[in-house]
């Protein structure tokens, strides 16, 4: 059975691959299609495969993969998913995964590892990486917070000029939906620095990320005249581009062109 797991589990790390990719998602059904099987039937063997495939992923220490990409068929993540953890640890564990940007070398790693893996089952194999870790290594390894990413400042940002935070496995910034909800709305649907369209998503929507030009962390204002609605290559190279100082400027009066 473990055996089986495995070479569905490395399958449908291939379809992964080329899904990510195209910034694309997967349903238990449609990965058990794309797996050339039938949906009704294998929903629960996907689900299995994909539990592997994160063991795998926490033990090349990069985020979960599937967790994220492989979703139920509301397009929501896996309710049952991480349920028995503490509700903030879990939106750690899920917005690491959903702020990170998956390489060809994260899937390299999540392959090897899966070799490694080789002999056990999902349930076998999270058992195994446990016993590596005390329990407080185990879960800094898989909600660990990258000092470069101004944690959910990636995603989701959103209203006011001193922002709450609330401790998680750092500090996150409280943000007021509204504001997020005004600028996709802003945005009609185009990335408002390089005017591409956003990808559809499951729920029929063009997909943008808000992100603070002025992070929260910086005493950026959690306000539309400091957010700004964009693609997902120009949100990265936002915080991680060499270029970065100079988008900042750049953003700061693409918006205040719009004000």
């Amino acid at each position: 059975m473990s055996q089986l797991q495995h070479t569905e589990a490395e399958r449908l790390l291939e379809i992964l691959a080329a899904v990510v990719s195209n910034h694309q998602m997967l349903t238990y059904a449609t990965a058990a299609e794309a797996l050339g099987r039938d949906p009704k039937n294998n929903s629960r063997m996907v689900a299995q495969c994909c539990d592997l495939l994160d063991a795998a992923a926490v033990l090349a220490g990069v985020p979960l993969l599937a967790l994220f990409w492989v979703r139920e068929k509301s397009g929501k993540i896996n309710h049952k998913a991480w349920k028995d953890i503490e509700p903030d640890l879990r939106e750690a564990v899920i917005s690491l995964s959903q702020c990170h940007t998956f390489t060809s070398t994260d899937f390299a790693a999540i392959k090897q590892a899966l070799n490694a893996l080789i002999g056990r089952g999902n349930h076998k194999a999270w058992e195994w990486i446990r016993k590596q870790k005390a329990d407080e290594d185990f879960w800094k390894l898989v909600s660990r917070q990258p000092s470069s990413l101004p944690e959910d400042d990636a995603i989701e940002d959103l209203g006011s000029d001193r922002p709450d935070s609330v401790p998680t496995l750092g500090k996150r910034y409280l943000r007021d939906p509204k504001v997020r909800a005004a600028v996709i709305e802003r945005a009609q649907g185009r990335c408002e620095f390089c005017g591409k369209v956003g990808f559809i998503c499951t729920d029929g929507t063009p997909y943008l990320e808000c992100h603070h030009i002025i992070a929260l962390a910086n005493d950026g204002a959690d306000r539309m005249t400091n957010v700004i609605a964009l693609c997902p290559g120009d949100h990265r190279e936002a915080h991680f581009g060499k270029r970065r100082n100079e988008l900042e400027k750049e953003m700061i009066r693409v918006v205040a062109e719009k004000a």
